[in-house]
This record gives C-alpha cells, structure tokens and sequence, in this order.
C-alpha cells in the first residue's frame, strides 16, 4: 500500500494545498476498513481486561465487585496490607517487564501517537497490563481505564502492523485502538474520538477524525450493544432549575479551574518524592499502595477508580462534611498510587474529584441562594470542568458528560463550567495533566541533540 506521510504533504509549493498522489482517497478508504476492525478488537480487549480485573479482585479480596465493598468487607489489618502487597507484586512485574523487553522503555499510547513510530511491543503491553490488574484489584487508587486504552492502542497498533502500515497511518490505527478504547470504557462514542483528536492531535481535521469516529463507534456497539455491558456511570434525570442558576455554574468553572492546578501539582510533587527513594520498583508501588491502605483504614470508599462512591452520591444523600473527608482522603490515595509508578490512568480519579468538589459547591449555593439547582446537577456539571481544567479538551470534557447524561437542558451550564474552568487553569498553569506523556520523548530527543561539550541547559 502506498504511504502518504507527512513529508510528502509539505512538497507542494508554498502556498498551495497538498495534492494527494493517485490512489490516495482509496487508501484513506482503507483506513476506515481497518479502523472499525480496531474498533471491534480493541473492544474486546477492554472486555479482556474487565473479566481479568474480576477475577483478580476474587483472588486478592475474596469479595469481586465493587472494590469500596470489599475494602468495607475486610477486617482494618487486611484493609491496611491488602494493597501494598498487590503493589509488590505489580512492581515486580513492572520489573519483569523491563527484562522481557531488554530495559528498553515501552512509550505510553500518547507519547506513541504524538511523537513515536506508532509501534507497540506485545510482550511489554501485556505485561504491564497484568501490572495494573494487580494494582488495581488489590485496592489501588487509580483508574483502570488507562490500562484499558493502553492495551485497546496497541491492538490498532498490532493491526496496522500486520496490514504493513508505518509512519503517519500506522500512529492513527494506534490512535483509533485509543479512541476504541476510551469509548468502551465509558460509554462515549462519540468523546472516544474527540479525546485522542483534542488532547494529541490538538485538531479536528476530517482525515483523522474520520478514522478514530468509526473505531470509537464501533467499539461502542461491540461492548454496550452487542455484549451487553452496561455504563459505567447510573446518572439520574437532572436539569438547572433556572436561568439565573447560570452566574453559579459561572462560579463553580472558575473555582474548579483555580484548583486543578493544585491537583495536578500534588501529583507531580508526589511522583518526584517517591522517584527519589534509595528502593527498587517493587518496594515503591509497595510503599505507595500502604499509604492507600492506611487511608482506607479510616475512609474504605478511596479504593479504586470510584465509580461505586460518585453513582453513590448522585442517588443518595451525603452530608457535606462526609463528602469532604472522602475527598480528601481520596485526592491523597491517588497521589500515592499513581506517585508510585503504578501503571493505570488519573482520568476517573478526576472525575471523580470533580464530582464531589461540584457537590460540595452545589451544597454552598443552595445555602446562599435557596431553590438552586440540586447539589447533584452541580456534580455532574463539575465532573466535566475539573476535567476540562486538568486536561485542558473542553470540548472532550463537555461531550463525555453531555453523553452521560443526553440532557439538553445541561448544555448551557456545561459549556460555561468547562469553558471558564479551563481558561482560569490554563492561565494559572500552561501544562495539562498529559503533558509530560505527550513531551517526554522530545525532551529527551533535544537533550539528545545537544553536542558532547554543550552540557544541556
């Protein structure tokens, strides 16, 4: 098949759009063919991954389901231990790793798709992926869904390397395995696509958008409509109460975009405390998955990615008090578990912060201003600003709510939230939570390019 790289589109002259070579507009017919077989493969393996994560939870909890459940279910010492050794274990598996795939670094799907050769090594994957199961299933807070992507990636990866794909096209089947990805593990056809669109390509171009819309989509069907699997999120029928409401959800962009950064600096700061320590891997994720189970000692909702606690607030009433203790405890254990190195996303973890500082603003306005909304609609309205302000994709950010919940009336309220929360987190800080995974490697090409007696600055 004839390639069309990147290269190839800059030899038209200046000033004039690229003219595609002959056969080009059948290659691109092409990649839709192959991005709904990636779509349907990298459903699968979400659903893989989910029966895995199972029988994992089974085998260290003996309580499968909902991991807060488990963590309630267990005597405090088992509470406490449960996750450092599921880390120990995960940590020396991450070590296994590194001697499968002979110390060579296997590139996270973002940094793949925006700067890498669209390549992914299977050995590597897979055992990373058994990595995050351990850690996850044994009480880690963090989202499996990262996971999920990661291994949904690489099978768009695998397929475009098994039609002979390379460069350019090769990276977009890797990008519609992650769109495929996202969007069976949330239930989001269409913010599957728009995620890897907004967050890595920073664009909305039909030639990409294309590709990844048919993989989300299919994807979609395959896990949700054909299996059967249901969402992750049990969102009620929510709507503003008024008008007037809008200045509140105003306020609410704009404090949530004044917190992200903070979020995201105490996962940085976290990550680069642990790195320091004189430990091997194992001992880290070890160290990071006590701390998780010293918290769960005194608040069991911070195990796992928090699904069961966010359906729980939005369905029953919590006092604001509780809500914040769990918030609290919960922002914490996910800086000790991802701080750790253990392989897994932050991306529910921040809707899940999301939702309870929403929660507990909506609880504040009802206070000044009796008849608001109800504090849940500021949840869900929250769930997608503090994800705009930490990833910096608004329209992402407002779409996957919009999906969750199909209620028009939210737009209005959505859009200002995410649009202010990331204008006032971008102005407090330019980097979004993904940079360093989509910049690791072209920090490391320009070090690499500085000559023997310039010592990099």
């Amino acid at each position: 098949m004839q390639e069309w790289t990147d290269e190839a589109q800059g030899s038209s002259a200046v000033g004039q759009p690229p003219t595609p070579p002959p056969g080009y507009h059948g290659h691109d017919r092409w990649l839709l063919l192959l991005a709904a077989l990636v779509g349907v493969v990298g459903g699968l393996a979400t659903v893989a991954f989910h029966e895995g994560m199972a029988f994992t939870e089974n085998l260290a909890t003996g309580h499968p389901g909902s991991l807060v459940s488990a963590s309630e279910g267990l005597a405090p010492w088992r509470r406490a231990i449960t996750p450092a050794l599921g880390g120990l274990v995960a940590g020396a598996i991450l070590l296994l790793t590194r001697r499968v795939t002979k110390g060579k670094k296997q590139p996270d799907y973002l940094e793949a798709i925006a700067i890498g050769d669209g390549r992914q090594d299977v050995r590597g994957t897979l055992l990373r992926s058994a990595s995050s199961l351990c850690t996850i299933a044994s009480g880690g807070s963090i989202g499996r869904e990262g996971a999920m992507v990661q291994l949904a990636a690489a099978t768009g990866s695998w397929v475009g390397q098994l039609f002979r794909f390379r460069g350019d096209q090769l990276r977009l089947l890797l990008a519609c395995g992650a769109a495929a990805g996202f969007a069976s593990a949330y239930d989001a056809a269409i913010s599957g696509a728009i995620f890897i669109a907004e967050v890595v390509y920073g664009t909305l171009l039909i030639r990409r958008l294309g590709p990844l819309m048919v993989a989300s989509v299919t994807a979609n069907v395959t896990v949700h409509q054909v299996l059967g699997y249901e969402p992750v999120y049990q969102i009620p029928t929510l709507h503003v109460s008024s008008p007037w409401d809008l200045p509140f959800f105003l306020l609410l962009g704009g404090l949530l975009g004044a917190l992200a950064p903070v979020f995201m600096g105490l996962l940085d700061g976290t990550r680069r405390l642990i790195s320091r320590l004189p430990v091997n891997l194992p001992f880290k994720l070890a160290l990071g998955g006590l701390l998780v189970g010293l918290i769960s000692v005194w608040r069991p909702e911070v195990w796992g990615n928090g699904y069961s606690v966010v359906n729980g607030v939005l369905h029953t009433p919590w006092s604001a008090i509780l809500v914040l203790w769990v918030l609290i405890a919960k922002v914490f254990a996910t800086a000790a578990t991802s701080g750790s190195g253990a392989v897994g996303g932050v991306f529910t973890p921040t809707i899940f912060v999301g939702a309870m500082l929403g929660l507990l603003a909506g609880d504040f306005f009802n206070w000044c201003w009796p008849g608001s909304s109800l504090p849940t609609v500021y949840a869900v309205v929250g769930m997608g600003a503090f994800l705009a302000a930490t990833t910096h994709a608004p329209l992402m950010s407002f779409l996957i709510v919009f999906e969750m919940t199909l209620e028009y009336q939210l737009v209005p309220a959505l859009m200002l939230a995410c649009l202010t929360a990331y204008h006032v987190s971008r102005a407090i800080r330019s980097e979004s939570i993904y940079h360093d995974a989509l910049h690791r490697g072209t920090a490391i090409e320009e070090e690499s390019c500085v000559a023997p007696s310039q010592p990099p600055s």
